[in-house]
């Protein structure tokens, strides 16, 4: 079996319309903090998903057009970054993510951040760089949830992992699904997250490779893929996790304490600034890697730190 990267192209530079949905490609190929939006337009009303592609595009779309709802598939902040512009909508987030929607408290808690310059560092990234406030009207949806406008029906699935209440977004009448942060990428999936769930993230994997869809759509980088590229990049997209925990089977050939680990870049590869967040998230997964196989018995914890044991 290929288990290598199938090739991948860029996304779109302009908006792309399947039917009345919109993909609205986001700034920078969709990478961080921007991702990929939705827009379903049916005359009277408009709703949008994960508002964070394009200020300009979102500023022109709230002039003009009646927004009535948003919804948004997880509480991350690169999937929110213009909620701002409708103030008058109404919101719609995962019933499990509810407080962090309107604390961040609880963003910190669904983070794992508990260090006070850290919790100070990223309050400040959150209100001057992704203008969080609490929504004025906030809807907590829950899996299997039917939402229809116009011809339009989103159908909620739940894909848990990434997030505790991740989401992705279903249009069964254009046969169109929106994975969110299932996002096909080369860099795999991302858990790191205290409240993330690497369990969960597979079962999520493994319940979408036979999902019913023509179009899949993604927050992140290539954005659009036809059927026969999702179940390529899916398969691969998988396969990073396996990849990884190979990689961390191999450094536990002598004893390792969880810096050492985080030092040697076996998820983000090289050294990312700034670099105390990405050693947080880089530590939280690998933490989560070091869980799972303690608990199938193939490493140890030593004094000298976690080491494999064949």
């Amino acid at each position: 079996m290929n288990t290598s990267a199938p090739p991948s192209r860029p996304a779109p530079v302009e908006p792309v319309t399947f039917g009345p949905i919109t993909f609205v490609p986001g700034r920078k190929g969709g990478r961080y903090p921007y991702c990929h939006s939705l827009v379903v337009d049916q005359g009277a009303e408009t709703w949008v998903v994960d508002p964070a592609a394009d200020k300009d595009y979102f500023r022109e779309l709230a002039r003009t057009r009646r927004v009535t709802g948003v919804f948004l598939s997880h509480f991350h902040e690169d999937h929110q970054k213009y909620n701002h512009l409708f103030p008058q909508a109404n919101f719609y987030g995962p019933l499990l993510e509810e407080e962090a929607f309107s604390s961040l408290e609880a963003v910190f808690r669904f983070m794992g951040i508990t260090d006070p310059d850290f919790r100070d560092y990223w309050r400040h990234i959150l209100i001057q760089d992704f203008h969080f406030r609490p929504p004025a009207h906030f809807i907590p949806y829950f899996p299997g949830q039917l939402f229809q406008l116009g011809e339009v029906v989103l159908e909620i699935i739940p894909a848990p992992g990434h997030t505790p209440g991740h989401s992705c977004f279903h249009f069964p009448r254009q046969q169109v699904l929106f994975l969110g942060d299932v996002d096909l990428t080369p860099f795999g999936p991302w858990y790191g997250d205290a409240a993330s769930d690497l369990a969960a993230f597979e079962a999520t994997l493994t319940d979408l490779r036979a999902f019913p869809a023509r179009i899949f759509l993604t927050a992140h980088e290539q954005g659009i893929f036809t059927e026969p590229e999702f179940r390529t990049g899916l398969a691969a997209f998988h396969q990073v996790i396996a990849t990884r925990e190979a990689r961390l089977l191999e450094a536990l050939a002598t004893p390792q304490s969880p810096p050492r680990l985080v030092a040697r870049r076996l998820i983000y590869g090289k050294v990312k600034q700034p670099r105390f967040v990405y050693d947080h998230m880089e530590g939280q997964m690998v933490a989560k890697h070091l869980d799972r196989l303690l608990r199938q018995g193939l490493i140890a914890r030593t004094p000298a730190g976690y080491q494999r044991l064949f």
